[in-house]
């Protein structure tokens, strides 16, 4: 009798655990290049986004930036609507929301908007008032994964945007990174991408990426990873999707919610997310098409 029992007892106990271990410890969503704007249908574009979002049911979304179009050449009022009407679309889900800042949220940035570098909302400020809590750069835990939201955007003398992680974010994620255990999997969100290779497929394999397309400073930022467990940095910036695994990390890049500044796919890319599934130390992901269709308007 004790070993008729034993057997099915055993057998259920291997079904058990065998489908534990198949099943996601968590999901989350990575949506990048929203681009939100009173134009192209571009709030009803969003709104379906995160409508198929919420039937996948992650425990979050993080942003890669450029959730708005645009705050660079604007005045404070064009600039404040946008930011408003992205808070007002993005609070429509429960689903919790952590953002990352794009170089379209810089406020004023271009001489073309008029704002003198003296007011007082003029670059970063107006993210860190209105989306950032005060911070365009912060990290978080969630179910033994350690997630860092970076801020890649630096400024030229002369009133541009180039990728950059500067010297005051670099001290902060060593402190950072001193909390968190080596073994512990971590996940960067980052706007503008610490590794792509679209310039080489797209003009050859010896084409030189503009200041403004890729982290000036990669190597460095990648450096400071060199004892932790980094498995994922998911990027935007592009509007490409493309994945390049290099010494255990995966460098994602996650399309574009607003494809080609929604008016259309780009480079064949439709408008689309990331789903990420993570199990205990490993992930899968899909890049989800929610299948919007461009509306040729003003």
């Amino acid at each position: 009798m004790k070993t008729n029992l034993i057997k099915p007892l055993l057998l259920l106990i291997f079904i058990s655990f065998g489908c534990t271990q198949n099943e996601s410890k968590f999901k989350f969503v990575f949506m990048t290049d929203i681009h939100i704007q009173s134009k192209k249908n571009a709030e009803e574009g969003f709104l379906k986004a995160l409508k198929k979002a919420e039937e996948l049911e992650p425990d979050f979304i993080l942003t890669g930036g450029d959730l708005i179009f645009d705050a660079l050449g604007q005045n404070y009022d064009s600039a404040k609507v946008l930011y408003d009407l992205y808070n007002k679309l993005s609070a429509q889900t429960s689903i919790p929301i952590y953002n990352t800042i794009g170089n379209h949220e810089v406020f004023g940035l271009y001489k073309k908007s008029g704002v003198d570098e003296s007011d007082e909302s003029f670059g970063k400020k107006m993210f860190k008032d209105r989306i950032g809590e005060g911070k365009t750069y912060y990290s978080f835990d969630h179910k033994g994964w350690h997630f860092i939201s970076l801020d890649a955007i630096g400024f030229t003398g002369d009133r541009k945007y180039y990728g950059l992680i500067d010297s005051l974010q670099m001290n902060w994620l060593d402190g950072d990174l001193k909390n968190v255990d080596s073994e512990t999997p971590i996940v960067i969100s980052i706007h503008i991408p610490l590794a792509t290779i679209y310039g080489q497929m797209k003009f050859g394999s010896t084409y030189q990426l503009p200041e403004g397309a890729a982290v000036t400073n990669s190597k460095e930022v990648l450096e400071m990873f060199k004892d932790h467990n980094l498995k994922l940095v998911l990027q935007g910036h592009l509007h490409i999707v493309e994945e390049i695994n290099f010494d255990g990390t995966s460098f994602i890049t996650g399309g574009a919610v607003s494809g080609s500044w929604w008016n259309g796919p780009r480079e064949n890319f439709e408008e689309g997310f990331v789903l990420v599934e993570v199990f205990e130390n490993d992930f899968e992901w899909e890049y989800i098409d929610y299948n919007w269709e461009a509306v040729n308007n003003n």
